[in-house]
This record gives C-alpha cells, sequence and structure tokens, in this order.
C-alpha cells in the first residue's frame, strides 16, 4: 500500500510540473527572460566608447561615389562571379606558371639546348586550334603571334538534371623563346569572351582577376589536350611494339620463351606474331592460356620478305602454352598435338626464327609522358 501510495504521489507531481511547464512555454515565449528596467530609461546624448572612435554616432553618413572603373567593371548580385580563381593544371612536365600579375604567360621547359622546343609548342597549339574548328590568323612570325578566332566549348555536368556550360571567346597567342634557348612561352590574352549556364548568361568584365581565369582556363584545357596526346601515341606505340623475348625457362624447368611483358599483354599481342611466323589459329583459351596452331611451311621467299629466319617444323597442330612467372614476366611453352614438349633444339630454332625482328625491338622511353 504505501508503496502504491508514492507512486500516485509521484504521478501528481509530474502532471502537476507538466502543466506549469506548459504554462511558461506558450504563454511566455515571445517575452524577454528576466526583468524589464531597462524599459524606464532616458536617452543620453553621449555613449562612452572608452578608446574606440565614435564616428559612428554621426547622423549623416559621407559615402564616397563609385569610380569610373568600379561603375564600369562592377557587378551586383547574382551577377558576381564567386568562383575561386583558376589555377593552372600543369598535367605536363615541365610547364610552369609565369609570376607576371599583368599577363597571362606559361614556360615549356626542356632543358635541352638542341632541341627544337618552339616549333613543338606551336604544333601543339595548332593542332588544338584544329580540335577546336577555329580558324587562326598567323600575325607576325617573330615572336609569333596568333589570333585563334572563335573558339566554342560546352561542358555538362550534374546527374539527375544535365545543366550546360557554353563558351565562345577570341584569343590573342605569342609564342617566344627564351634567350637561353632553354624554354618557350606562350602568352595568352583574351579578346573577347561570353559564356552563359544554361539560359543564364554570365556576367564577365575581362578585367584582373576575372580575366586572367578566363586566360588560365584556355591553356589548361589546351594542355589537357596535348596530356590525352600523348597518352594515346604511348598506347599506340606499346600495342604496336614487338614482344621482347629471350630464351629461358619456365617454372618446371623446360626451355621456354621469357617475355618481357605481363600475361594480358603477352596475350594480346602474341596472334599476330604466331600469325607471321605461320602458325594459323584453331582454338584459344584464355582462361587455361593457350593458343593452337596449325603450322603451314612455306617457301624461302615468305620467310625473306618477312625478315625470318626459315622454320623446318613439321606441319601440323601445336600447342602454345603461356603461364605467369614470378616478377610479371609470362613464359611460352612449345608442345605437340599429343601436349608433349618440343625438343630444346626445336623450342631454340623457334626462337632463333625471329632474331632479328627481336633485335630490332627499341624500348623508347620517350614514349612515356613528358615533356613536349
Amino acid at each position: 500500500m504505501n508503496r502504491q501510495k508514492a507512486l500516485t504521489q509521484i504521478a501528481g507531481v509530474v502532471i502537476l510540473t507538466t502543466v506549469v511547464t506548459g504554462c511558461a512555454r506558450f504563454e511566455t515565449r515571445t517575452q524577454a527572460s528576466g526583468e524589464f528596467d531597462y524599459q524606464d530609461v532616458e536617452l543620453i546624448d553621449k555613449y562612452d566608447h572608452g578608446d574606440i572612435p565614435q564616428i559612428e554616432q554621426r547622423s549623416v553618413f559621407d559615402i564616397n561615389s563609385l569610380t569610373k572603373d568600379q561603375d564600369q567593371f562592377g557587378l551586383l548580385g547574382k551577377d558576381v562571379d564567386v568562383r575561386p580563381p583558376a589555377q593552372l593544371m600543369p598535367v605536363l612536365d615541365g610547364v610552369i606558371l609565369d609570376s607576371s600579375k599583368s599577363k597571362t604567360k606559361v614556360w615549356f621547359n626542356t632543358f635541352k639546348a638542341d632541341s627544337d622546343h618552339r616549333e613543338k609548342v606551336e604544333e601543339l597549339v595548332l593542332q588544338f586550334l584544329a580540335y577546336k574548328n577555329a580558324t587562326p590568323n598567323i600575325k607576325s612570325e617573330s615572336p609569333l603571334q596568333i589570333d585563334t578566332g572563335l573558339i566554342v566549348t560546352e561542358r555538362s555536368y550534374g546527374s539527375l538534371t544535365k545543366s550546360v556550360a557554353h563558351e565562345e571567346g577570341q584569343y590573342q597567342l605569342e609564342i617566344e623563346t627564351a634567350p637561353d634557348n632553354h624554354s618557350v612561352s606562350l602568352m595568352v590574352d583574351v579578346q573577347s569572351f561570353q559564356e552563359k549556364n544554361d539560359d543564364y548568361e554570365v556576367q564577365n568584365t575581362l578585367e584582373g582577376r576575372a580575366k586572367r581565369s578566363v586566360e588560365i582556363r584556355f591553356i589548361n584545357e589546351m594542355l589537357q589536350f596535348a596530356n590525352i596526346k600523348q597518352q594515346l601515341e604511348a598506347k599506340q606505340f606499346e600495342d604496336n611494339r614487338p614482344l621482347p623475348i629471350k630464351l629461358g625457362f619456365d617454372d618446371n624447368h623446360q626451355t621456354a620463351w621469357i617475355v618481357d611483358a605481363e600475361f594480358l599483354e603477352s596475350w594480346a599481342k602474341l596472334p599476330s606474331l604466331l600469325n607471321l611466323m605461320s602458325f594459323k589459329l584453331v582454338d584459344s583459351d584464355k582462361n587455361l592460356g593457350y593458343f593452337l596452331g596449325r603450322f603451314v611451311e612455306q617457301d624461302a621467299e615468305y620467310w625473306q620478305e618477312n625478315n625470318l629466319n626459315p622454320i623446318t617444323l613439321e606441319e601440323g597442330e601445336y600447342f602454345i602454352q603461356l603461364g605467369e612467372l614470378v616478377g610479371g614476366d609470362t613464359s611460352i611453352t612449345w608442345l605437340d598435338e599429343d601436349k608433349k614438349p618440343l625438343t630444346n633444339q626445336q623450342v631454340t630454332e623457334l626462337y632463333l626464327s625471329i632474331t632479328d625482328n627481336v633485335r630490332s625491338v627499341i624500348l623508347d622511353k620517350d614514349s612515356q609522358t613528358k615533356p613536349l
């Protein structure tokens, strides 16, 4: 009974507290806290600011008129470009931004006195303008000055809904070799520029930071074009490069060809080599890593035309088995139609048939991403 009475008292306190809290919440929620003595005060003529200047006490303020530049180039409200200044993205090695604040210029550094780097920069600029379907006009040769003509760029962004940024600009470019002949400069000076974000026309002043951002965006797009072009050229070089092969042993200590390339590259390139060696592919299985080819005898003229030594195998089907070695190399073992390994002499003679081709392979380090 005592326990029930105690619970009843606690419940009553909770209900009373809730009622009181509710009254305070809804009846006084817009009132200031504490006493209201601040209403019974007199206005003073002078406020004691201490050491702080009292200029804010003035009833009349002096607002200067806009300067000519502010009135001409100043933007209001949504026309103000709040984007951060564009920054150079040197995706090519050896490209740096000139420190000049009055003009936008980048330097292409070669560090090789015997390299005609200006010609490469000129070629890049003209290729980029051709890619943009521009009609450039060469104004002078020394220094080389180019009017780009109208350049149109469109960028789309967004996932659920797409927005399109449309830009139209004309630029004057100047290409010049530095006195040390080690570097070449490209200066970009935008002559006119219009930008639309969907149907809204973005206001541009083409002065100061805004002008520089437009010019750097032009340079970044050109460098991106050059970078993609280099990557495509490097990939094409790798695709056309013969497999670097040497004689060695596989993991089972059998005489084999050892390819200085990973399995996937070897798998992709080997069929063309086998075809050159007069093996006509009959079957293949990438998961099991083998090709089945039928060797067809050829006359001496064929081997001579293809820069190969004659292959003296008997006509028939042969398995060419690929394997992955520790370190990333690929092994190639030769088997007859019964999957028995060919003799060491036969494997060696097959290798010697292509030796002239293998020795002509030049691993051109310049095929990698590099400066112009």
